[in-house]
């Protein structure tokens, strides 16, 4: 196969390279010679690579100017063109030149085997640049990496350490080198690894040991965590050892430790979210696992020079080309097509421009749910790029529960705050609940004690009126409180017997109608059965809760109006004022426990009436709803089965 050979004359004119053409045309065969004349002055204008360097010896070139020859032109074949050089042979050869000769030496027959000489002196020096390149790639793959890579001999002993041994652990290789591995253990791992260890080393070279993961000393006096795997190269001609790949999986365990932690605080807050928790903490547990990088080499061009076999594991149908020689932007269209990555697709387009020049970390979802993030790092030394792909998968689904548990906790507080304001006010309400009926009556007790004598009867009456209102207005309180303790601690159970509605409501409004003169309750029953089967005190106090309702918030309306009547299989009871009504965004949150709409400002209230109500309804299976017009007055409608047994 013909070969171009490109020669470089350093010379002032073109004689030299006119009769270096006509010697190597002549004497050697199987190259095509390209020959390129400059003077020393303009050696950094060439834009050429060349195999040979001819320097005419001629032109009164110093030691200086060989040197910077050396250096604009590192790792070449060197030619000094002298008729007569003398003792200055042996200074051109100390200087890095590989032969002093003149052109007649080159058109003998010696020199033709000059030249063959030269020509292997040429592809040494490349076969041996390439070797280097070669070294320095794969140096800078073991230096670059996270993981720990040492080297065992039969026995254990340390043999080498990576440098990440030494960013990781803080030894020195030194401190390390020659001693026993298993004495950095800690004492609870060492004897499973010994195990593990000794049927690795005596087993088949080449053969994998099960990942195992202990605890190893740091030099700075703790205990990190480490997961590791080795393969057995001892009968390798060139390792001849146990090969340990070592990852620190502290940060692991430590997320994992707070995790737990973090659900525990959880359960206290949100006590209902305890079962579901600690399901998710033993799915994270089982689930979150640390796998070794995939890491792939590309050169300064886009050539792929190495892929690890982690790279074929994550991607077995493109395993094929994901090998050294291949332009890594081919490969891509072809792993794209194998995880469901179609072109045109925002996530194509966007891996596509990383691929192009990978820089920093991009993470990316693939489409069976896989996280992984890849992080490139540049190799100075060959201006290669280095990539690492690591599984995130796990650290994903933590920040996802994390981030759902936070918010669930958020919501808990907020209701919590909300029901502690609640119960605030409703303190505050009865309180003055309270005070309001007692002032009354202890005002009007002592006018009676202090003029007991000359006070008239139907002033005495009037008083004593008022007395037994504030006294009913207490009871009822009482009651409602009452009723409500019940309902919440689960206490409160339905006495049913036969009883006969419209009689209860009847009661309940005349009694009504006697501590509110100054309104004209009416009622009206039709065709309600005489015997239903209810609790009849809870019905009543359902009743004195709406009438007492219907009156307190109609302070200008003095009508009031209740009816019951039968419906299908329901009996139905309205109670009817022409009050203040209720705001329409309000209506809703009627039955709430403590809420009171923004029109009762300034009338006394508990807020615990119509709550009351829907659950006394509740409890006989029926159903409570309510209309208002702010303004216009309410409605409270009570829906009852007949069959109440």
């Amino acid at each position: 196969m013909t070969q171009i050979l490109n020669s470089l004359v350093v010379a002032k004119g073109l004689d030299t390279q006119h009769a270096l053409e006509d010697i190597m045309v002549n004497n050697l065969e199987g190259y095509v010679f390209s020959f390129l004349t400059h003077p020393i002055e303009r050696l950094t204008e060439i834009d050429r690579d060349p195999d040979l360097i001819f320097i005419d010896g001629k032109g009164g070139l110093t030691g200086d100017d060989i040197q910077r020859i050396v250096r604009l032109f590192p790792r070449k074949t060197y030619v000094v063109l002298d008729d007569n050089p003398g003792m200055k042979r042996r200074v051109y050869l100390n200087m890095g030149i590989d032969e002093v000769m003149s052109l007649s030496d080159l058109q003998s027959e010696l020199g033709k085997h000059l030249l063959e000489k030269l020509l292997v002196l040429k592809e040494l020096a490349a076969a041996e640049a390439r070797i280097e390149q070669g070294e320095e790639r794969f140096r800078g793959i073991i230096e670059h990496s996270n993981d720990i890579l040492v080297l065992l001999d039969a026995a254990g002993i340390i043999l080498y350490t990576s440098p990440a041994f030494t960013r990781q652990l803080d030894y020195e290789i030194w401190e390390v080198m020659g001693q026993p591995f298993f004495s950095f253990l800690h004492a609870s791992d060492k004897v499973e690894f010994e195990d593990q260890f000794r049927w690795l080393a005596t087993h088949h070279s080449g053969e994998d040991a099960t990942p195992t993961s202990f605890k190893f000393w740091h030099k700075r006096g703790v205990w990190l965590d480490f997961e590791a795997s080795g393969s057995n190269l001892l009968r390798n001609v060139t390792v001849q050892a146990v090969v340990l790949h070592m990852r620190d999986v502290t940060a692991h365990k430590q997320a994992e430790h707070e995790l737990a932690e973090y659900r525990k605080r959880l359960e206290v807050l949100v006590e209902e979210r305890t079962q579901e928790a600690a399901a998710a903490n033993r799915r994270a547990d089982a689930v979150i696992a640390a796998s070794p990088d995939a890491l792939i080499a590309i050169d300064e061009n886009g050539i792929i020079s190495f892929a690890s076999r982690h790279y074929y594991s994550l991607y077995p149908h493109s395993a094929k080309l994901l090998q050294p020689g291949v332009h890594v932007m081919d490969a891509f269209e072809v792993v794209t097509h194998e995880v469901g990555l179609e072109k045109g697709e925002p996530r194509y387009e966007d891996m596509k421009e990383w691929w192009k020049n990978p820089k920093g970390s991009k993470e990316y979802k693939m489409h069976n749910g896989t996280w992984v993030r890849m992080q490139a790092r540049r190799i100075p030394a060959t201006n290669g790029i280095v990539i690492s792909t690591t599984n995130i998968t796990d650290y994903k689904r933590q920040q996802a529960l994390l981030a759902a548990q936070t918010a669930e906790l958020g919501v808990a507080l907020a209701k919590e705050k909300a029901v502690v304001e609640q119960q605030k006010t409703f303190v505050s309400m009865v309180s003055h609940e309270f005070r309001t009926p007692l002032t009354i009556i202890d005002g009007n007790a002592q006018i009676i004690h202090k003029r007991g004598d000359t006070i008239g009867k139907e002033a005495l009456e009037k008083r004593t009126a008022t007395i037994r209102a504030a006294v009913d207005r207490l009871v009822r309180l009482i009651e409602t409180i009452l009723s409500a303790h019940m309902m919440e601690s689960g206490r409160l159970e339905l006495q049913r017997g036969a009883c006969d509605l419209s009689h209860i409501i009847r009661e309940a409004v005349n009694d009504q109608q006697d501590i509110s003169p100054g309104h004209v309750i009416r009622f009206e029953a039709r065709n309600v059965p005489k015997v239903m089967f209810l609790d009849d005190k809870v019905i009543r106090q359902m009743m004195t809760n709406l009438l007492s309702n219907a009156v307190k918030y109609s302070p200008g309306a003095e009508r009031v109006e209740v009816t019951a009547f039968v419906e299908g299989n329901y009996v139905f009871i309205e109670v009817q004022d022409h009050g203040i009504g209720i705001p329409a965004d309000e209506v809703e949150k009627v039955f709430e426990k403590y809420f009171r709409a923004k029109t009762s400002a300034g009338i006394p209230g508990s807020g615990l009436g119509l709550s009351l109500v829907k659950q006394f309804v509740a409890l006989h299976g029926g159903e409570v709803t309510l209309r208002s017009k702010e303004g216009v007055g309410t409605v409270v409608t009570v829906r009852l089965p007949l069959d109440s047994h």
